[in-house]
């Protein structure tokens, strides 16, 4: 079952969306759920690497543990502020 809901894009992109599906056979409604699913698969991807990479570096030792997690702390707040200054300059 397909559920519906709605959301807001600005005119121009719409247009190419438009065009994309009648030039391709597709669908706006297909773009967005392939989007999506290839989002939440790239998402579920990094956090099992995430987990495999933890339960390695648990199995090392606490040292490593303790390194890694504040390797990918660092990595995490660098990645925030690039969205940050992404999202500002589009603005």
């Amino acid at each position: 079952m397909a559920q519906k809901i709605s959301i807001s894009i600005p005119d121009e992109l719409h247009a190419e969306l438009t065009a994309w599906a009648e030039q391709t056979g597709g669908t706006v409604s297909g773009f967005f759920a392939e989007l999506a699913r290839q989002r939440l698969d790239a998402d579920r991807a990094s956090h099992e690497r995430l987990a495999a990479l933890t339960a390695k570096d648990r199995a090392a030792g606490p040292d490593s543990y303790d390194r890694r997690r504040s390797e990918l702390h660092q990595r995490m707040i660098a990645a925030k502020a690039a969205a940050v200054r992404k999202k500002a300059n589009l603005a």
